[in-house]
């Protein structure tokens, strides 16, 4: 190889490493990386139900950029409650146990996440059962099936559940408290009934209410057998 094929072959292999075209190609495979690894990271959605996580601050894992300064690290809530289309109603059944409802004023949601909690507290208490379709339990930490999500991504707009009080203490007063999702980026957190006064299960099926009242009604009985 000659002085002069050498000094070309050298000069196309530098402009072979440093062609424009392929750092350009480069810098634009190296932006798309980042970017497919920062949204499988930072944007995460549960369309198969709120996780165990979540059952603190209720909040959706839907991270974003906001300018909201009131909100916890970076996540987004793009709706204030007083502008919530959803109603939480719940009421006192014969039985004891109560039945709450979920209903949309304008809409649709797609996700929700919904406990029962004292007044006051952030604890979810009690016991959720007979759930329609596309709905599905979670177990908060100290208790078991305390609190409600959707299992898909079906547009709702009405539901109900039947929620069983603690055992203790004798008499509570309740809020139902839900988070609903219409889209990834448009959802309310922290939405409550009214207030709902309840007497404890003291075992599956029987109030306190009403086992006081056996109670008493077979003490009557009693003296008033003695008394003949």
């Amino acid at each position: 190889m000659n002085a002069h094929q050498t000094m070309t072959t050298e000069a196309y292999a530098v402009y072979g490493r440093h062609s424009p075209n392929k750092e350009m190609a480069f810098s634009i495979a190296v932006v798309i990386t980042l970017a497919v690894t920062m949204s499988a990271s930072v944007v995460e959605g549960y369309p198969e139900g709120a996780p165990a996580s979540a059952c603190a601050e209720m909040f959706p894992n839907h991270l974003m950029s906001h300018d909201n300064a009131s909100l916890p690290d970076e996540r987004y809530s793009s709706q204030n409650i007083s502008s919530a289309p959803y109603v939480i109603t719940a009421a006192t059944q014969d039985n004891g146990k109560v039945k709450v409802s979920l209903r949309v004023t304008d809409g649709y949601w797609e996700g929700f996440f919904l406990q029962a909690r004292l007044q006051g507290t952030a604890t979810p208490v009690g016991m959720w059962e007979g759930l329609p379709a596309n709905t599905q339990t979670r177990n908060c930490p100290g208790g078991n099936k305390n609190a409600v999500t959707h299992t898909s991504e079906a547009k709702v707009s009405t539901l109900d559940a039947t929620w069983t009080p603690p055992s203790t203490p004798a008499n509570m007063t309740v809020v139902f408290r839900g988070t609903f999702v219409k889209e990834f980026e448009d959802f309310w957190v922290g939405l409550e009934s009214d207030p709902l006064s309840v007497n404890a299960y003291v075992s599956a099926g029987v109030p306190l209410g009403s086992l006081t009242t056996v109670v008493l009604g077979t003490a009557l009985l009693a003296t008033f057998a003695c008394m003949i």
